[in-house]
Parts: C-alpha cells; structure tokens; sequence
C-alpha cells in the first residue's frame, strides 16, 4: 500500500528560491504549505493545485507561526523567508534581526513546541565575507560576514544549531552560492540574460569569477537533505557548481546560447572579487549533482523564452 505523501511547510513560498521549490514540491507528490507574507504572483499558479495550500502570515509573529504548525501539522520545514541585501543596500539592522533572527527563532520554538523534527534552513556564501583568504571555500571557513544579512543569516544558524543540540531538532544549513534563474529579475546572470535576449550590450563593470548555481539545482539539495535530515541530525552545507566562473566568460557563454548580436562592454570600474565552493560534502552526503554552467544557463534561458 503507498504511503499518504508528506506534509510539508514552506517559508517565503512566494519568493524566488521558494516559489521553484513549492513547484516541484507539489510535482513529485508532497502536500505543501506555503508561508507567504506580501506579494504571492510567483505561486499564483498553484492556488488551484490540491496539494498545495497557501497560507499567509509573518514569521516574526510567533502566535501565528505556532497555530499554523499546531493546524497543519507538518513533518518538515524548508526555511527560505528572509530579508535580503540589496544593491541599494538596506542600512537597517533592525529589520534583518527582526526576519532573519528573530523570525528564524520563532520558527524553530514553533518545532519544538509542535513537536516537529526536521527542518531545513537557506542560508548564504555571505555568511563567509568577502575577504577571501583560500579557495575553494569549505564549510569550515572562518565566519565574516561584510553586512547585515551575512551576519543575520550566521545568527540564524546558530540559533538552528542550538535547538539542534539542545532540542533533538534534525537540521540541515544550506548555505548557496549565488543563485539565478526564472523568477529573479535582479543580479549579474539576469542583466546578462535579459540583454542578450534584446541584443543590447553586455557590461562588464568588475573583474569578477565566483560560484553560480541553477535554482533548480537549489531546489534538488533542499529536497535531498530533507529525505536525509533525520538520519544526518545536523550538517552545514555548501552548495554551489563548485567552480569559478569568470564574467567575461559568462557573457560569452550568455551570447553563445542566446544567439544574440549583444556586443561585451568592459569598463572595471568596481572591485575585484574571487569565490569558489568546496562542495565535496554535499555529493558526499545528498549525492548533489550541479548542472554545468552551460546546461543551467540553457535551461534558463529556455524557460525564459516559454515565457
């Protein structure tokens, strides 16, 4: 006899990370709830879908977070809610502490209390700085966070880590390299894209080469650590391509799969900057599997072109 799918619970479902995870969620069987607070466009399309329930509620409002845990009862919980930095850069602290520790708090009583056991929480390469002393990048990198959401985002997990400990909370850390694909209009791969696609010019304003991963490869590692959570108990985990890849090269391979007539503008203006994951625990522990650059980005820009 097959088993009922599980219930599962979705922070920030309408947001980038969590709208694609919410998606394939639903496809491979599982009852989601989805957590949304502010716009819900990104999941419109699954309000008609029977194994997905949106809910709407802040998590930095315990009482809701509890009753919503004690109603729907999940087996899990994908924490992807979070205030995120910005090119403009949001000077107030106050605000990150309040979603993205407070907020993370709030839902790790919330399992405690509602005696819910796993519990997967997006974190960010921010936690680790941008002074990179030695690449790639392992788990046990010094922490040294440049702004306030790298330094929420640590406070964050260390809060998971202590009810990990204290509480018997079966948690895993996934911390992301930068991420792109449909659904985020912001960042360096989505200019790229979206020019390319209208043959304008491609601008190159740093000499940069870091770690880019396809949202849906993010979506897989949430999945593969929440069905490895209660046998694992507790693990950070980096997950990236595990490979630098240089702007210019980007943009030629951007050009190269687009077709596009976009000419590549070079104008270093801004800092140089050099980051690589070591993702050797991830293939080691959830059998992760990255995407090359180039199928990720074909697979994007495919999506891109449905749209």
């Amino acid at each position: 006899m097959k088993s009922a799918p599980k219930m599962v619970l979705v922070t920030g479902a309408a947001g980038f990370i969590g709208s694609h995870l919410c998606d394939i969620l639903v496809k491979i069987g599982y009852k989601v709830v989805g957590l949304v607070f502010g716009d819900e466009k990104r999941i419109r399309h699954l309000r008609k879908n029977k194994k997905f329930e949106l809910v709407r509620g802040d998590i930095t409002d315990f009482k809701r977070i509890l009753k919503i845990f004690k109603e729907y009862k999940p087996e899990g919980v994908f924490h992807t809610a979070a205030v995120l930095p910005s090119e403009k850069e949001n000077d107030n602290p106050f605000l990150f502490f309040e979603v993205n520790v407070k907020g993370t708090l709030n839902l790790l009583e919330a399992c405690r209390l509602a005696n819910i056991k796993r519990f997967i929480c997006s974190s960010s390469m921010n936690v680790y700085g941008r002074e990179i002393k030695y690449l790639p990048v392992d788990e046990d990198y010094p922490i040294n966070p440049f702004n306030f959401y790298g330094l929420t985002k640590w406070q964050g997990e260390e809060l998971a880590k202590f009810y990990a400990k204290k509480y018997n909370l079966n948690v895993i850390i996934l911390r992301y390299a930068g991420v792109y694909g449909p659904r985020r209009e912001e960042g360096v791969v989505a200019a790229f894209v979206k020019n390319a696609l209208s043959d304008k010019p491609l601008k190159i304003l740093s000499n940069i080469s870091w770690d880019i991963i396809y949202v849906k490869d993010v979506v897989e590692a949430n999945i593969r650590a929440f069905e490895k959570v209660n046998k694992l108990k507790f693990r950070i985990i980096n997950i990236g391509k595990g490979q630098e890849i240089n702007i210019k090269d980007l943009a030629k391979l951007v050009v190269e799969i687009t077709g596009s007539k976009s000419k590549i503008e070079i104008n270093r203006s801004l800092p140089s900057f050099h980051f690589c994951f070591n993702i050797a625990k991830a293939k080691k522990l959830l059998g992760f599997k990255p995407l090359s650059f180039s199928k990720g980005l074909d697979q994007y820009i495919q999506e891109l072109k449905k749209e």
